[in-house]
């Protein structure tokens, strides 16, 4: 996470060059130690918020019986391009199969906590 966050500092400290910050100020930002896990827990989202409990419970009960499958059986192939998932952004399910007599069973719960 240290790596991370000294990335972040860099690219900071550029950004301020370019802008104008003086190069001692800029130093110092370099040789700011890492934030521990507990300073960076401090500084979440939920930061002050007080827990709230939450329960979610999907039931799905697809099934698959007697099925019979004969003579030439094919399936076909997973073929995922280089940059496949390279614009995805928000929330996405992706589901693949190749396979005969297969129930795909899938479920997504977004929870989103508002407090003002």
């Amino acid at each position: 996470m240290g790596n991370v966050i000294r990335g972040i500092l860099r690219a900071s400290v550029l950004l301020g060059l370019l802008c104008g910050l003086s190069p001692a100020m800029a130093e110092q930002w370099m040789n700011a130690p890492s934030l521990t896990d507990e300073q960076l827990a401090g500084a979440s989202g939920r930061q002050g918020l007080a827990m709230q409990w939450q329960v979610n419970d999907t039931e799905q009960n697809a099934s698959v019986a007697d099925n019979v499958l004969s003579g030439n059986v094919v399936t076909g192939n997973n073929n995922l391009s280089d940059n496949a998932f390279g614009q995805m952004n928000g929330i996405a399910t992706v589901i693949q199969n190749t396979g005969n007599q297969v129930v795909i069973q899938d479920s997504t719960q977004i929870n989103i906590l508002i407090n003002q």
